[in-house]
């Protein structure tokens, strides 16, 4: 009750119009105040997300790295083992034009 006692004392004293630009004044510094407060904490928030941001890239180039060795294995040995099949169609093939020549000296015998 004494508050609102001073605050109608210093309205009759001073007049409505002073204090209304007294409060306005006061309004102002209290929401610039705020303002650079909640600047301030955005610009931390912006920060710990582009940090996030940055470890989920390095974790996804690691990533990609990775799959790009494996990759490469892969190809690696797939050729490896193409080479493989080549060598062994090529020996199958000499050993069965043998095991032919073989045959036909044996049926020119049996004649």
């Amino acid at each position: 009750m004494e508050q609102f006692l001073q605050v109608l004392e210093a309205i009759t004293k001073y007049g409505g119009l002073v204090l209304m630009a007294g409060l306005f004044i006061v309004y102002l510094y209290l929401d610039r105040k705020d303002r650079k407060e909640e600047k301030i904490r955005e610009a931390e928030e912006k920060k710990s997300e582009r940090q996030e941001t940055q470890a989920i890239l390095n974790e996804l180039s690691a990533s990609n790295r990775n799959i790009a060795e494996s990759l490469n294995l892969l190809k690696t040995s797939m050729d490896n083992t193409n080479n493989e099949f080549k060598q062994h169609d090529e020996r199958a093939i000499k050993q069965f034009s043998e095991i032919k020549q073989d045959l036909i000296i044996l049926k020119e015998r049996g004649k």
